[in-house]
């Protein structure tokens, strides 16, 4: 006796290979996506870095990126590679990596070290947002403070030399909080190059950046008053 297939059956089995062929065809196309997405022919060409804390051969080394590394190693890894390379240096506050053609920009903010404070026998470090943890002791790349009275003050004045410009950062090694009576505001800083600057909490940030014009001009060390106005003179006078 002949079978009867039934008509469902007879569905199915003319749209199998339809299916089949839809789903390669969506297979290749992903692929094919992917391929264009990844590039796998290209190379960077050029790798830049914006920063004054990591090298380009830091970079290679830390994250293994360098000229000729695969364009698709890097496609879609960027915030891996920022994090790996702001693990790898306590001088990094954040990195942004930037893929623009066969290019590479890696653009790196330092994490600044505000200074250092002794309070009831302990020393603190204090952070480029005015924070302050425990240490040991200072390890001499920054600033001591000392003489402030007012945490506020302290960790204001502390943000305030973090946004200073790196080589005026540098040449400034304490920051005492000196005040008087014609100034209730006044600070006293000291500077590595031999010079004392005089200046007001209110107008610290504003005014510090005069210094290296001023100090330029000095013929011998001496005292850069920047209480009321902008004058220097010699320690003898």
């Amino acid at each position: 006796m002949k079978e009867v297939i039934p008509q469902s059956k007879h569905i199915f089995t003319r749209k199998r290979p339809l299916q089949l062929w839809l789903s390669l065809a969506v297979f290749a196309v992903l692929i094919v996506g992917l391929i264009l997405i990844l590039q796998p022919w290209r190379t960077i060409k050029n790798v830049s870095v914006a920063s004054t804390v990591v090298s380009k051969e830091q970079i290679k080394k830390y994250v293994n990126v360098s000229q000729k590394t695969p364009y698709w190693r890097l496609v879609g890894q960027q915030t891996f590679i920022e994090n790996r390379l702001q693990s790898q240096s306590d001088k990094v506050d954040s990195v942004k990596v930037t893929l623009k053609d066969d290019d590479v920009l890696f653009t790196v903010v330092e994490r600044i070290n505000a200074g250092f404070v002794q309070q009831k026998g302990q020393w603190y470090a204090i952070n480029q947002q005015g924070n302050r943890h425990q240490i040991s002791q200072p390890d001499g790349d920054a600033p001591v403070y000392s003489g402030f009275k007012s945490d506020a003050v302290l960790s204001k004045t502390a943000v305030i030399f973090s946004n200073l410009e790196a080589a005026l950062r540098q040449n400034i090694s304490q920051i005492i909080f000196s005040p008087t009576k014609e100034n209730p505001k006044r600070l006293k800083i000291i500077m590595a190059d031999g010079n004392t600057v005089l200046a007001t909490t209110t107008t610290f940030g504003q005014k510090i950046v005069y210094y290296p014009g001023i100090a330029a001009q000095m013929k011998a060390k001496g005292v850069v008053d920047l209480q009321f106005g902008a004058f220097s003179y010699n320690y003898k006078s």
